[in-house]
């Protein structure tokens, strides 16, 4: 069935009969063509350059003939035969797209690019190269996209190349020519996103650490608790009993919530002598148990403490809550400052704040818009505040914090608070964002105009929930769940191997556990 459709300034057909007419192909060489097509791809079938030779002195006014012939000698190996033949080719038929194609190829083999533009036209449009045609098949399209690409990422103009992969995967994205184009691009978009990389981290704005822990070298005894049955936070990890959790948020409120709140301060006074120690998950998880437990128990009075804890410099807090601090702590945050919103305006514009522990605020305020869309005045007079102020600031400041900035206008983004734009533009001008996070601000402007793809609001969990979720899908808890293979039946000899997360990476990055594979 014949198939066209208007596109730039040409027509693209499917109809693989449209040109046969053209050039002198009856019914019976094209149903002979169709057999041809794959047994040219058969590597051994040595009978097929006899066949084709046949057939062109029978066809000689058939161009597609001595295209196959070129092809089935480089599929056989004989390269030097196939661009013999496609040489031959273009001397009988000079506009022949296919045998241009194949020439252009052999010039990029050779890095012979200056001879590209020549063969394809200097601006490598079919139009231009052809501008008698009105009509091209679908195959001459994608074929000249494909090796129009293979140029442009040869001579490293990722852009133009990026511009016609994007037309291709409009007009054929399953095609095998868009599929093989786009491995034309896998290594110069590596490179230039290092590059990239590279300049973005020259531009990276960060605060100074204002608050840092001390590093007292004195080791102090365990805080005295009104409750004994808190010391037993100090003996697990995550996996603790939930019985031993319902008993802890079972004490007496106000007392219980005094002893949460000395094992922050606890981390804080002993941390020198904690980090001087071999990591422990079983016996240095006891300030994410205090700080889930207070959320567990709703403690809204509690909520300026652990802002103040988040406060302190980030080498402090991920020896306290590693991946936690992005992926967790939110819940936390939300729990308790859902009545009290105020808070966390402050806390972002304090200097020497952690990127992190900034984001995770931010994180916060997103939630409660997609769980409470009646407060949504209230958090977009929040994020208007923050970026008027960060808009305002300058380095010596102190606030400003480029991938903070990025990070928060992804989540106005999930919310979706384009009201948000006349605020976050200057912050753009200004270059305080950071633009591998967000993408420039058009992009930002697009996506704040459409409905987010995926539903961003996210559930709050209770305490069980959560450390049930955590040991069930972070890496380092669920190995043995997620093996490729059930090694249950192999006899093994019985082998503890524990990777503490101060340890160098088993993966040789050079970077620590915790730090890597470990997160």
């Amino acid at each position: 069935m014949t198939k066209q459709y208007k596109k730039y300034n040409y027509q693209i057909t499917t109809d693989p009969d449209f040109q046969n007419k053209r050039f002198g192909i009856t019914p019976e060489l094209n149903r002979q063509l169709e057999s041809l097509y794959y047994e040219i791809e058969e590597k051994k079938n040595k009978k097929i350059i006899e066949k084709l030779t046949t057939l062109i002195v029978k066809h000689p006014t058939v161009p597609i003939l001595k295209n196959y012939l070129s092809v089935a000698y480089n599929i056989q190996g004989n390269h030097k035969k196939g661009v013999e033949v496609n040489n031959w080719l273009l001397a009988e038929h000079p506009d022949y797209l296919f045998a241009k194609i194949n020439q252009a190829n052999v010039c990029i083999e050779k890095e012979e690019f200056a001879k590209v533009p020549l063969i394809l036209g200097e601006a490598m449009e079919l139009k231009e190269l052809y501008p008698e045609r009105d009509i091209f098949h679908l195959a001459e399209i994608t074929g000249f996209f494909k090796v129009s690409i293979r140029y442009f990422a040869a001579i490293e103009n990722l852009e133009l190349a990026e511009n016609r992969i994007e037309i291709m995967k409009e007009l054929a994205p399953d095609h095998h020519d868009t599929q093989e184009a786009e491995t034309y691009l896998f290594l110069l978009r590596l490179q230039n996103a290092a590059l990239r990389i590279e300049e973005e981290e020259k531009k990276r704005i960060s605060p100074k650490k204002a608050k840092l822990a001390l590093t007292r070298n004195t080791k102090k005894d365990r805080p005295i608790f009104n409750h004994t049955e808190i010391e037993i936070l100090y003996q697990y990890g995550l996996e603790i009993p939930h019985n031993i959790l319902r008993e802890i948020i079972a004490l007496p409120r106000h007392s219980l919530i005094e002893d949460l709140e000395k094992i922050l301060e606890d981390a804080v006074e002993r941390y020198s002598w904690f980090k001087k120690l071999e990591y422990e998950e079983e016996t240095q998880s006891f300030v994410l148990h205090a700080i889930f437990l207070l959320k567990e128990i709703k403690a809204e009075e509690s909520l300026p403490k652990i802002l103040s804890f988040l406060e302190f410099d980030d080498e402090f807090l991920e020896n306290w809550l590693g991946g936690h601090i992005t992926d967790t702590i939110w819940q936390c945050l939300f729990c308790l400052g859902i009545n009290n919103t105020a808070l966390f305006k402050p806390f972002l514009l304090k200097p020497g704040i952690d990127t992190y522990s900034k984001t995770a605020v931010s994180h916060t305020l997103c939630q409660i818009v997609l769980h409470h869309p009646e407060r949504k005045e209230e958090i977009l007079a929040i994020y208007t505040e923050i970026f008027k102020r960060f808009a305002k600031a300058t380095i010596e400041d102190n606030i400003i914090d480029s991938d903070f900035l990025g990070l928060a206008i992804c989540h106005t983004i999930d919310c979706q608070l384009p009201e948000l734009l006349p605020v976050i533009k200057p912050l753009y001008e200004k270059q305080y964002v950071s633009l591998g996070i967000t993408g420039n601000y058009k992009e930002v402007e697009i996506e704040l105009g459409k409905l987010p793809a995926f539903n961003q609001k996210l559930n709050i969990q209770s305490i069980f929930e959560l450390y049930t979720k955590v040991l069930d899908t972070w890496s380092g808890y669920n190995e043995d769940k997620n093996s490729d293979f059930n090694t249950s039946k192999i006899p093994q000899q019985a082998v503890s191997v524990k990777i503490n997360r101060n340890d160098p990476c088993p993966c040789e990055s050079g970077k620590k556990y915790k730090k890597c594979c470990g997160k």
